[in-house]
Protein backbone atom coordinates (compact mmCIF):
# COMPACT_ATOMS: atom_id res chain seq x y z
CA UNK A 1 0.00 0.00 0.00
CA UNK A 2 1.31 3.17 -0.97
CA UNK A 3 2.72 5.78 1.80
CA UNK A 4 2.13 8.80 -0.52
CA UNK A 5 -0.16 11.42 1.45
CA UNK A 6 -3.28 13.74 0.66
CA UNK A 7 -5.65 14.82 3.66
CA UNK A 8 -8.67 15.48 4.40
CA UNK A 9 -11.20 16.14 6.76
CA UNK A 10 -12.43 18.60 9.56
CA UNK A 11 -11.39 20.92 11.19
CA UNK A 12 -12.75 22.07 14.93
CA UNK A 13 -11.73 24.53 16.92
CA UNK A 14 -11.77 24.57 21.03
CA UNK A 15 -11.84 26.60 23.44
CA UNK A 16 -9.12 25.80 26.74
CA UNK A 17 -9.71 25.59 30.15
CA UNK A 18 -7.31 26.91 32.93
CA UNK A 19 -5.74 23.46 33.07
CA UNK A 20 -5.03 23.19 29.14
CA UNK A 21 -7.43 20.69 28.83
CA UNK A 22 -10.01 21.21 25.53
CA UNK A 23 -13.30 21.91 27.03
CA UNK A 24 -15.69 22.63 24.11
CA UNK A 25 -15.04 22.63 20.35
CA UNK A 26 -16.51 23.58 17.20
CA UNK A 27 -16.40 22.06 13.78
CA UNK A 28 -15.82 24.84 11.38
CA UNK A 29 -17.53 23.59 8.72
CA UNK A 30 -15.68 22.95 4.95
CA UNK A 31 -12.04 24.20 5.59
CA UNK A 32 -10.91 23.48 2.02
CA UNK A 33 -7.24 24.75 2.95
CA UNK A 34 -4.99 24.43 5.93
CA UNK A 35 -1.08 24.18 7.19
CA UNK A 36 1.17 24.51 9.18
CA UNK A 37 4.46 26.47 8.25
CA UNK A 38 7.52 25.46 10.53
CA UNK A 39 10.69 27.49 11.06
CA UNK A 40 13.83 27.72 13.21
CA UNK A 41 15.86 31.14 13.70
CA UNK A 42 19.40 30.58 13.67
CA UNK A 43 22.32 32.10 13.62
CA UNK A 44 25.55 30.94 11.33
CA UNK A 45 28.62 30.92 12.47
CA UNK A 46 31.91 31.43 9.74
CA UNK A 47 35.23 29.42 10.18
CA UNK A 48 37.81 32.38 9.81
CA UNK A 49 41.17 30.15 10.10
CA UNK A 50 41.16 28.48 6.72
CA UNK A 51 41.12 31.26 4.44
CA UNK A 52 37.71 30.24 2.94
CA UNK A 53 35.08 30.99 5.22
CA UNK A 54 33.87 28.19 5.34
CA UNK A 55 30.24 27.35 7.48
CA UNK A 56 31.72 26.26 11.00
CA UNK A 57 28.35 26.32 13.10
CA UNK A 58 24.80 27.13 13.46
CA UNK A 59 23.42 27.87 16.46
CA UNK A 60 19.17 27.31 16.91
CA UNK A 61 17.47 29.61 18.65
CA UNK A 62 14.31 29.24 18.45
CA UNK A 63 11.44 27.42 16.63
CA UNK A 64 8.08 28.94 15.39
CA UNK A 65 5.17 27.68 13.75
CA UNK A 66 1.91 29.76 12.03
CA UNK A 67 -0.98 28.75 10.31
CA UNK A 68 -3.07 29.83 7.42
CA UNK A 69 -6.76 28.27 7.50
CA UNK A 70 -9.55 28.98 5.16
CA UNK A 71 -12.85 29.07 6.05
CA UNK A 72 -16.04 28.69 3.59
CA UNK A 73 -18.50 28.71 5.94
CA UNK A 74 -20.69 31.74 7.17
CA UNK A 75 -21.56 31.14 10.39
CA UNK A 76 -20.90 33.17 14.19
CA UNK A 77 -18.40 31.08 15.61
CA UNK A 78 -15.84 31.70 12.50
CA UNK A 79 -17.02 35.58 11.92
CA UNK A 80 -16.52 36.08 15.75
CA UNK A 81 -12.59 34.50 15.17
CA UNK A 82 -11.98 36.37 11.53
CA UNK A 83 -13.49 39.81 12.88
CA UNK A 84 -12.14 39.85 16.65
CA UNK A 85 -15.79 40.27 17.67
CA UNK A 86 -18.85 40.19 20.01
CA UNK A 87 -22.43 38.72 19.46
CA UNK A 88 -24.86 40.90 20.30
CA UNK A 89 -28.19 39.19 18.62
CA UNK A 90 -31.25 41.31 18.05
CA UNK A 91 -34.64 40.18 19.89
CA UNK A 92 -37.49 40.43 17.17
CA UNK A 93 -39.76 43.71 18.78
CA UNK A 94 -41.56 46.99 17.61
CA UNK A 95 -40.16 50.74 17.39
CA UNK A 96 -42.44 53.26 18.13
CA UNK A 97 -41.42 56.87 18.10
CA UNK A 98 -38.08 56.95 16.94
CA UNK A 99 -37.43 60.33 15.39
CA UNK A 100 -36.49 60.76 11.80
CA UNK A 101 -33.35 63.13 10.98
CA UNK A 102 -34.38 67.24 10.72
CA UNK A 103 -33.57 68.79 7.58
CA UNK A 104 -34.53 66.04 5.14
CA UNK A 105 -37.13 66.70 2.03
CA UNK A 106 -39.29 64.81 -0.72
CA UNK A 107 -37.17 61.54 -2.35
CA UNK A 108 -34.14 61.40 0.40
CA UNK A 109 -33.69 58.18 1.66
CA UNK A 110 -33.37 57.50 5.30
CA UNK A 111 -32.03 54.57 6.97
CA UNK A 112 -34.24 53.49 10.14
CA UNK A 113 -32.47 52.04 13.46
CA UNK A 114 -33.42 48.56 12.85
CA UNK A 115 -33.35 46.41 10.30
CA UNK A 116 -34.98 43.51 8.26
CA UNK A 117 -38.73 45.79 9.11
CA UNK A 118 -41.87 45.13 8.59
CA UNK A 119 -45.61 47.75 8.67
CA UNK A 120 -43.40 50.75 8.63
CA UNK A 121 -45.64 53.98 9.34
CA UNK A 122 -44.17 57.62 9.31
CA UNK A 123 -46.05 60.24 10.95
CA UNK A 124 -45.51 63.70 11.13
CA UNK A 125 -45.39 66.14 14.21
CA UNK A 126 -48.91 67.74 13.87
CA UNK A 127 -51.85 68.02 17.00
CA UNK A 128 -53.40 64.75 15.13
CA UNK A 129 -50.41 62.91 13.75
CA UNK A 130 -50.61 62.87 9.96
CA UNK A 131 -49.09 60.10 8.06
CA UNK A 132 -46.00 60.75 5.83
CA UNK A 133 -45.83 59.39 2.12
CA UNK A 134 -43.44 57.07 2.41
CA UNK A 135 -41.90 53.70 0.07
CA UNK A 136 -40.03 51.01 1.53
CA UNK A 137 -36.65 50.87 -0.19
CA UNK A 138 -35.34 47.92 1.32
CA UNK A 139 -37.01 45.87 4.18
CA UNK A 140 -33.92 43.88 4.91
CA UNK A 141 -32.06 47.91 5.63
CA UNK A 142 -34.48 49.56 6.69
CA UNK A 143 -33.95 51.97 4.21
CA UNK A 144 -36.89 54.19 3.30
CA UNK A 145 -37.77 56.96 0.57
CA UNK A 146 -40.10 60.15 1.50
CA UNK A 147 -42.83 61.05 -0.88
CA UNK A 148 -44.39 64.82 -1.21
CA UNK A 149 -43.62 66.58 1.86
CA UNK A 150 -46.32 69.05 0.93
CA UNK A 151 -49.12 69.42 4.25
CA UNK A 152 -47.00 67.92 6.70
CA UNK A 153 -45.28 69.45 9.77
CA UNK A 154 -41.41 68.13 10.74
CA UNK A 155 -40.04 66.04 12.30
CA UNK A 156 -41.07 63.07 11.48
CA UNK A 157 -41.21 60.06 13.10
CA UNK A 158 -41.35 56.25 12.57
CA UNK A 159 -42.86 53.31 13.82
CA UNK A 160 -42.53 49.86 12.68
CA UNK A 161 -41.80 45.93 13.82
CA UNK A 162 -38.31 44.34 12.98
CA UNK A 163 -37.34 40.84 13.00
CA UNK A 164 -34.86 39.13 14.65
CA UNK A 165 -31.40 38.68 13.71
CA UNK A 166 -27.62 37.81 14.69
CA UNK A 167 -25.25 40.68 14.92
CA UNK A 168 -21.68 41.26 15.82
CA UNK A 169 -19.42 44.02 17.01
CA UNK A 170 -16.26 43.83 14.90
CA UNK A 171 -13.01 44.59 17.11
CA UNK A 172 -14.79 44.62 19.94
CA UNK A 173 -12.61 42.01 21.65
CA UNK A 174 -9.94 39.83 21.10
CA UNK A 175 -11.18 36.06 21.05
CA UNK A 176 -9.68 33.65 23.40
CA UNK A 177 -6.86 31.13 21.94
CA UNK A 178 -8.13 28.10 20.56
CA UNK A 179 -7.41 24.56 20.11
CA UNK A 180 -7.57 22.83 17.01
CA UNK A 181 -7.49 19.49 15.76
CA UNK A 182 -7.79 17.78 12.67
CA UNK A 183 -9.81 14.85 12.23
CA UNK A 184 -8.85 13.44 9.34
CA UNK A 185 -8.46 10.61 6.58
CA UNK A 186 -5.17 10.32 4.23
CA UNK A 187 -7.47 10.15 0.78
CA UNK A 188 -4.57 7.54 -1.10
CA UNK A 189 -4.59 4.79 1.71
CA UNK A 190 -7.96 5.78 3.79
CA UNK A 191 -6.27 5.75 7.03
CA UNK A 192 -7.23 7.90 9.79
CA UNK A 193 -4.73 10.87 10.58
CA UNK A 194 -5.39 13.36 13.94
CA UNK A 195 -3.83 16.68 14.56
CA UNK A 196 -3.70 18.44 17.59
CA UNK A 197 -2.59 21.89 18.31
CA UNK A 198 -2.89 22.87 22.02
CA UNK A 199 -2.46 26.66 21.68
CA UNK A 200 -3.76 28.36 18.45
CA UNK A 201 -3.96 32.57 18.47
CA UNK A 202 -5.28 33.76 15.35
CA UNK A 203 -5.45 37.05 13.81
CA UNK A 204 -7.98 39.08 12.31
CA UNK A 205 -9.35 38.22 8.36
CA UNK A 206 -7.07 39.73 6.19
CA UNK A 207 -9.36 40.19 3.51
CA UNK A 208 -12.98 40.17 3.87
CA UNK A 209 -14.83 40.08 0.26
CA UNK A 210 -17.84 41.89 0.36
CA UNK A 211 -18.86 41.77 -3.41
CA UNK A 212 -17.41 38.71 -5.31
CA UNK A 213 -18.52 36.27 -8.51
CA UNK A 214 -17.30 33.26 -6.58
CA UNK A 215 -18.11 32.02 -3.38
CA UNK A 216 -16.66 34.26 -0.21
CA UNK A 217 -13.93 33.10 2.18
CA UNK A 218 -12.39 34.07 5.53
CA UNK A 219 -8.66 33.34 5.10
CA UNK A 220 -7.07 32.97 8.88
CA UNK A 221 -3.47 33.49 9.99
CA UNK A 222 -2.52 32.85 13.10
CA UNK A 223 0.97 31.81 15.79
CA UNK A 224 0.82 28.19 17.09
CA UNK A 225 2.42 28.73 20.76
CA UNK A 226 3.78 26.55 23.51
CA UNK A 227 1.70 25.20 26.15
CA UNK A 228 3.51 24.33 29.98
CA UNK A 229 0.08 22.97 30.79
CA UNK A 230 0.59 20.14 28.00
CA UNK A 231 4.04 19.25 27.98
CA UNK A 232 4.45 16.76 30.33
CA UNK A 233 2.53 14.00 28.89
CA UNK A 234 4.59 11.49 27.12
CA UNK A 235 3.24 11.95 23.78
CA UNK A 236 2.67 15.76 23.91
CA UNK A 237 5.75 18.59 24.41
CA UNK A 238 3.91 21.50 24.53
CA UNK A 239 2.96 22.20 21.14
CA UNK A 240 0.93 19.76 19.21
CA UNK A 241 0.81 16.05 17.99
CA UNK A 242 -0.07 13.95 14.88
CA UNK A 243 -1.48 10.26 15.18
CA UNK A 244 -2.04 7.98 12.14
CA UNK A 245 -2.93 4.08 11.67
CA UNK A 246 -0.65 1.84 10.86
CA UNK A 247 -2.62 -0.85 8.70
Amino acid sequence: MSDLFSFQGKIYLGTRSAQGKLVKSIWVGNAPACSVQFQTETTNKTESFSGNRLPYGRLRRGKTANITLSLDEWILENLILGLHGKSVPVTAGSATGEVLPTGIVAGDLVRLDKGFVSSVVITDSAGTPAPVPHTVESPNAGLIRLGSLTGVTPPFSAAYSYAAAQSLSIFAETPPERWLYLDGINTENNRPVLLDLYRVSFDPVGDLGLIHDEYGQLSMTGSVLYDPANANGSNMHGFGNVQWQDQ
